[in-house]
């Protein structure tokens, strides 16, 4: 936190799961909410952090509105909805407007490392592969971001795969046990 100069930082134990936390005003440190996967802000000097390996760091701001919001999203987060979740809450209790959000799909596994059974596919509502195949998980977040109402001119996608590419990250799936953190916040 110190490297930032921001006062406070909130995360939570993460469930692959929809749920994100809304943060009011909070106290300086590091806080620790029941268990989500992701968070939202319109607070200043306030760190809001996931921890990730192979799923999608996704990154949200609402610059008219300012407000920010962060979730972890795996297959399991993205078919539960998280990210509309994350979405929801800026434009929902925090009055953004989904044509200014800028959304940024972090470092992951990328489409040709992330092999996965028809189920996942199913879940996830994308045609239905007859064995284990690949599959873009930041590509269907894109995607649902559009649905949602994302200008697809404001939105990034990560070229670093967590597997594949020499980005030194770590990955589930390459054998690491490690993570790395995303984190977003806001400036006065």
């Amino acid at each position: 936190m110190s490297a930032t100069g921001m006062p406070s930082a909130m995360h939570a134990r993460q469930m692959h799961g929809a749920d994100v936390t809304l943060h009011g005003s909070v106290a300086p440190g590091l806080g620790l909410t029941a268990p989500c996967d992701g968070h939202a802000t319109d607070e200043v000097d306030v760190l809001l952090a996931v921890t990730v390996a192979d799923c999608v760091p996704v990154f949200v701001v609402a610059p008219d509105t300012r407000a920010v919001a962060v979730v972890h999203a795996g297959w399991r987060g993205a078919a539960a909805g998280v990210l509309e979740r994350g979405l929801g809450r800026l434009t929902g209790e925090l009055g953004a407007d989904a044509g200014e959000l800028h959304v940024h799909f972090g470092p992951s596994i990328c489409g040709d490392c992330y092999e996965v059974g028809p189920e996942v596919f199913e879940a996830l509502e994308q045609p239905l592969p007859d064995a284990p195949a690949p599959i873009d998980l930041r590509a269907v977040l894109t995607q649902r971001a559009a649905a949602f109402g994302v200008s697809p001119g404001r939105m990034t996608v990560s070229t670093h795969c967590t597997r594949c590419t020499a980005s030194r990250l770590y990955s589930h799936r390459g054998g690491d046990g490690e993570r790395q953190v995303g984190y977003i916040g806001m400036r006065a």
